[in-house]
This record gives C-alpha cells, sequence and structure tokens, in this order.
C-alpha cells in the first residue's frame, strides 16, 4: 500500500481509521506489545511512534530510529521530528539538527 506524508498527516490529525494513540498506550500497557509491534511496520503511525519510544528505552537507538525510516521516506515531516526528539534525547545534538535539515532536501534515488 503506498502511503505518503499528505495520507499520513491526515490519518494523523484526524484518526480516520487509525489505532488511536490512547488505545496503542493501552495495548502497550498490558502486554501486548507485538501487536504494537507489528501494526507499527503497517502505517500505523502512533504505533510506530510509541515501537520506536520503547525500542529507544531499552537502549536499542538504531532500532528505534529503523522503525521510523518508512514514514521519514514519504517527507512527512511529523515523522523527521519525532526522531529529531530522539537524537536529541540521546545526545546526539547535530544528528537531530541534519536529520531536520534532510526533511527540506528532496529525496535522491
Amino acid at each position: 500500500m503506498a502511503v505518503g506524508a499528505t495520507d499520513l498527516d491526515y490519518r494523523a490529525r484526524t484518526r480516520s481509521g487509525r489505532i488511536p494513540p490512547e488505545l496503542v498506550s493501552r495495548l502497550l500497557e498490558r502486554g501486548h506489545v507485538n501487536v504494537v509491534e507489528l501494526r507499527a511496520g503497517g502505517w500505523e503511525w502512533f504505533c510506530a511512534l510509541a515501537w520506536a519510544r520503547l525500542l529507544s528505552e531499552q537502549g536499542r537507538q538504531a532500532d528505534a530510529l529503523e522503525v521510523l525510516v518508512p514514514y521519514r521516506a514519504t517527507g512527512w515531516w511529523t515523522a523527521f521530528e519525532a526522531a529529531a526528539e530522539m537524537l536529541e534525547g540521546w545526545g546526539r545534538i547535530d544528528e537531530a539538527i541534519e536529520i531536520t535539515g534532510s526533511a527540506w532536501r528532496p529525496a535522491t534515488r
């Protein structure tokens, strides 16, 4: 399924047909980590964000950033911002600045 930045933005703002962040939190609280992980790879933004944050808390920085790659590949600013916030939290300020700057450059293939 092809998903673009406009689609992601609309889905996140309206929560149209998506798993809302409150439900994602409850899933994690009740031990359904596997559901959140699975849905993170299926264009469920709130699952992806929660999964990335969980990986970050476990010290799995590279894995956390990898979760956000497909979302960033669409050019969606929110995904770049989330990655930058994680990098900043890890003390990787230069990379946070670089990643936000890369959001404004066209993708090369």
